[in-house]
C-alpha cells in the first residue's frame, strides 16, 4: 500500500502542473524531446506551454468538488473532503486512502476530465495496481489484461 501513496501523490502533483517547472522544459529542449513543451521566447520574457496532461482550472475544481461529494460508508476510508486543497495536496491521508484513492476512485473520474492518452495510462496503471493487492491472481489473469484494457 505505501508504493500507491508515492504513486497517488505524484500522480496528483502531475496533473496539477506541481511539476512543471522552468527547468524541466528547460532540459526537455537541451534532450530535443517534446518541442510542443519548450519555452517559447516571447517580447519581455517567455511563455510557458501548458502539457496535456495538467488539469484546467474547471477540471480541477470539478475534479475537488467530486472528492468532496463523495459519499463513502463509514470507516471505509477518512474523510476526503477535508483532505484536499486547492493545489492538489492530499495532506494527512493514510496509506489506505491512497489505496482506494488509486483502486477505486482515480481511474473512475479520470473517464470525466482528462483526454484519452493521459487517462488510458492513468487507469491502466490504476488496473495494475488493484491487481498487484488482489489476493488471489493468477497468470491467466494477466496475460489476457491486454485485451480486456482495449476499450481505454
Amino acid at each position: 500500500m505505501h508504493y500507491e501513496k508515492c504513486f497517488c501523490e505524484n500522480i496528483m502533483k502531475t496533473i496539477w502542473g506541481a511539476k512543471d517547472y522552468v527547468v524541466v522544459q528547460e532540459d526537455l529542449k537541451e534532450c530535443g524531446i517534446w518541442p510542443r513543451l519548450w519555452l517559447q521566447a516571447i517580447v519581455g520574457g517567455f511563455f510557458k506551454p501548458i502539457a496535456s496532461y495538467v488539469l484546467s482550472n474547471e477540471e480541477k475544481d470539478k475534479f475537488l468538488q467530486i472528492i468532496t461529494n463523495l459519499k463513502t460508508p463509514i470507516g471505509y476510508v477518512s474523510s476526503l473532503r477535508k483532505k484536499n486543497s486547492k493545489n492538489g495536496d492530499l495532506k494527512g491521508m493514510k496509506s489506505h486512502d491512497y489505496h482506494i484513492m488509486m483502486q477505486e476512485i482515480l481511474h473512475v473520474y479520470m473517464h470525466h476530465l482528462m483526454e484519452k492518452g493521459c487517462r488510458t495510462t492513468i487507469i491502466r496503471l490504476c488496473h495494475v495496481l488493484k491487481r498487484l493487492c488482489s489476493k488471489l491472481w493468477t497468470l491467466l489473469q494477466w496475460g489476457n489484461s491486454r485485451k480486456k484494457w482495449q476499450w481505454l
